[in-house]
């Protein structure tokens, strides 16, 4: 009976020591940060789903609400919402084109952070002040590579504004829309140059 008990003993200590704990949520201001190392995008629930092209627009402006004030997660926080938002984007038809600038778009600013990776701060899953969170970790960006970092962000946004126009020239209904939505996307370049 000894001996049982002294290996489930030694079991259960093995497992307690040997499984990784969550780390809790770190409050920063009005953020919070939770830390792994794990995780992919999940794909787009009903809720978040979006069904017309205006939506995609009123999304990329609403990025900033998570994305700003992430400190050197910035990058790889609009890199995540532009790829959450293409997901969700994934059952409106005819739009091709502008799917794949998403796309895109969110990989160059994700292989930018990456490139550009702080290996003294772990990977952060990000929760807004509204509830707003990322659907993967976040890489930080060193922060004496953050200024050249956020001048490539700058430039990647700047692009794909310029693909949208050029992509638009189907219909005037499909000029303004991609008009819109390369305006919205625009409108986050604030939040590299703070």
């Amino acid at each position: 009976m000894n001996s049982v008990l002294r290996i489930a003993l030694g079991a259960a200590g093995f497992l307690a020591i040997s499984l990784p704990l969550p780390l809790p949520a770190q409050p920063t201001g009005s953020y919070s940060y939770s830390y792994d190392e794990e995780g992919d995008p999940a794909s787009g629930s009903p809720t978040t789903q979006v069904s017309s092209i205006p939506e995609i627009a009123t999304r990329l402006a609403s990025m900033n609400s998570l994305c700003t004030g992430s400190g050197g997660y910035t990058v790889d926080c609009l890199a995540e919402r532009i790829e959450a938002l293409e997901q969700d984007a994934a059952n409106i038809g005819g739009h091709t084109e502008l799917k794949q600038i998403l796309r895109d778009t969110a990989e160059e600013l994700r292989n930018l952070a990456r490139e550009n990776r702080d290996p003294a701060k772990p990977r952060a899953r990000l929760i807004g002040p509204d509830g707003q969170q990322s659907t993967r970790p976040l890489v930080a960006v060193a922060p004496d590579r953050r200024r050249g970092t956020h001048e490539r962000a700058i430039a990647i946004l700047e692009e794909a504004e310029t693909r949208l126009l050029r992509s638009s020239t189907q219909s005037v209904e499909r000029a303004n829309q991609y008009q819109q939505v390369a305006q919205a996307l625009g409108s986050n370049k604030v939040l590299l140059r703070s």
